[in-house]
């Protein structure tokens, strides 16, 4: 298993560099683990900008079911939980 901290990721980065390294490091993971956990833990916002370039793009290359057999949130907001469930719903349209 293969944990992000997503905080670290995103530390010093505008949002859409933070979710091209994201998508990197996943991408880097795909195939030594058999679950990645992205750690939400001081992560405050979770705009479009970064989650095409991390989330949409991963569902662009792998497909969605990949996503839900791949990766999981941890230590996640409500609010955090909500919009990624509306994105990924909206995207996967």
């Amino acid at each position: 298993m293969c944990t992000i901290k997503l905080y670290d990721v995103m530390e010093g980065k505008d949002f859409p560099m933070a979710g091209s390294s994201l998508y990197d490091i996943i991408r880097e993971n795909m195939n030594s683990s058999d679950k990645i956990t992205i750690d939400m833990e001081g992560v405050s916002s979770l705009p479009s900008m970064f989650l095409n370039v991390s989330i949409g793009k991963f569902i662009d290359e792998f497909g969605f079911e990949t996503l839900k057999k791949k990766i999981s949130f941890t230590k996640i907001t409500k609010l955090q939980a909500e919009r990624l469930t509306d994105y990924i719903s909206r995207y996967k349209r």
